[in-house]
């Protein structure tokens, strides 16, 4: 007969194979195995089946007596070894010989498992430090240098990560040319796709946030702008951005609108700052909307596009010319994440050469790459072109000259005052008074209306006498009311 296990280490063994299994668990013995060998059933090996069986847990001898913990069938194979000395050292079994069902449950404790070796318990796996480093608790939420991670927000976190000494945080480490992500699936079964997701694009070092499966709703770039509805800062059609220099640009297509709504009370809506001081804003009182520190402004240019040093309040009238604006127009095509091709529509601003005219197609690279894009003018109806005022009287006063308009797109346009408070600037020697109404005097500055009575030519009223600047030609600005 064999058995499971390598030789004793030392005694000799006796084979005694007289035990015919029947229904029952009390079997005799050829040989008293107490009185052979003065010692215990723990050096007795008895296989049921080709399976060893525990001492006085599957059997217990008593004398010639063997009484197995359960009765025996017929079709049981029995085999019996008694040894003249201890079997408790029967050696390490080959590697891969030890299954789980081998184990009996619970015989694996954290008395068992020492250092360096993890340690298990029922309330998680530590490190051998002073606290649990990971618990599995029985709701089968996971605690990371946490050790009850079910009363973390009603047990609805799974995974919960935290630390009473310092930062906790999660680590997503992808390569350089690839983007590592958190994903968001509905159901558990796992054979539904994603919903959502937010990704980081290690290649060009943007955050992305993707909804309702592969559709990207906004991006951070690596320059910090924050882009909603869009993925480039060049799209000027669609969408919205945050810009790095804190400034808002609002960019929306079709009807999109915006809302501002004050629910308590009466008050301030929107407020103007520069450099942190407040120079104007946007109130509501009851069913009025007021625009308080308001000038009214309209874009002009001069004819021929040059940018001469104009004071500040310098009369201006209109001419018969439309101010003119291009644009490139254009469409690039992206993949979203399941390669599916993207068509977004592109607006640049363009300055047309000399021998450019609307409607012609032009290679123009965009980002680096070359695409054909369109020249089209912008369909603007009411901005027409303008000069230094030279009439006496004239009655086609514009406003008053504000500042150039510096958005780097090329057109030298400049802002004209037409409406609101601003500063006029008075001809040299002029005596004013408050009320007065002012007409063009025909050399960029304005005079004092000879009555009171509003005509054609009457473009403002004096609102204070107090002068904010005076000009090296002896012309000073005041404050005054435009209607222009």
């Amino acid at each position: 007969m064999s058995y499971i296990g390598r030789t004793p280490q030392s005694g000799n063994f006796q084979v005694c194979d007289a035990i015919t299994p029947s229904a029952t668990a009390t079997y005799n013995l050829l040989v008293d195995a107490v009185a052979v060998s003065p010692e215990t059933a723990n050096h007795c090996i008895v296989s049921l089946n080709g399976v060893i069986q525990a001492p006085t847990s599957a059997f217990t001898i008593s004398g010639s007596t063997i009484v197995f913990a359960s009765a025996l069938t017929s079709a049981d194979v029995i085999d019996f070894i008694h040894i003249l000395g201890s079997v408790l050292d029967l050696g390490v079994p080959s590697d891969n010989t030890v299954s789980t069902a081998k184990i009996v449950d619970g015989a694996v404790t954290s008395a068992k498992l020492t250092y360096p070796l993890t340690t298990f318990s029922s309330t998680g796996i530590d490190d051998n430090a002073t606290s649990t480093a990971i618990t599995i608790d029985s709701s089968e939420n996971v605690g990371i240098g946490i050790a009850n991670p079910s009363s973390y927000d009603g047990g609805a976190n799974k995974l919960v990560l935290g630390s009473t000494s310092g930062r906790s945080g999660l680590t997503i480490v992808s390569s350089s040319s690839t983007a590592g992500g958190i994903y968001f699936a509905d159901g558990t079964t796992g054979t539904e796709p994603y919903s959502g997701f937010l990704d980081y694009d290690h290649d060009d070092n943007a955050m992305r946030f993707f909804t309702n499966g592969s559709s990207e709703r906004m991006r951070i770039d690596s320059s910090g702008n924050v882009l909603v509805g869009k993925t480039s800062t060049s799209d000027t059609v669609t969408g919205s951005q945050f810009t790095t220099n804190g400034s808002l640009i609002n960019i929306l297509n079709g009807d999109g609108y915006n809302i501002i709504n004050k629910q308590t009370a009466d008050g301030v809506l929107i407020y103007f700052k520069q450099a942190n001081s407040t120079e104007g804003n946007i109130s509501v009182s009851g069913t009025t909307v007021s625009y308080n520190g308001f000038t009214g402004t309209h874009w002009s240019r001069f004819q021929d596009n040059s940018t001469p040093t104009i004071l500040r309040g310098t009369v201006l009238e209109t001419l018969d010319e439309m101010c003119d604006w291009y644009n490139l127009e254009f469409d690039i095509i992206t993949q979203d994440e399941n390669n599916n091709d993207v068509t977004t529509p592109q607006k640049i601003p363009h300055v047309l050469l000399d021998t450019q005219s609307n409607g012609d197609v032009i290679t123009y690279n965009h980002e680096g790459t070359d695409v054909q894009a369109t020249i089209v003018k912008e369909g603007d109806v009411k901005h027409m072109m303008s000069k230094v005022s030279d009439t006496v009287d004239a009655k086609n006063v514009y406003g008053v000259f504000s500042a150039y308009d510096l958005d780097g797109e090329g057109y030298n346009d400049f802002y004209v005052a037409s409406v609101g408070t601003f500063v006029v600037r008075i001809k040299s020697g002029q005596t004013i008074a408050k009320g007065d109404l002012l007409q063009s005097n025909g050399d960029g500055t304005a005079k004092v209306q000879s009555d009171d009575n509003v005509k054609s030519s009457s473009f403002a009223k004096v609102l204070s006498t107090t002068k904010i600047e005076t000009y090296d030609d002896g012309s000073f600005i005041v404050p005054c009311s435009l209607m222009s």
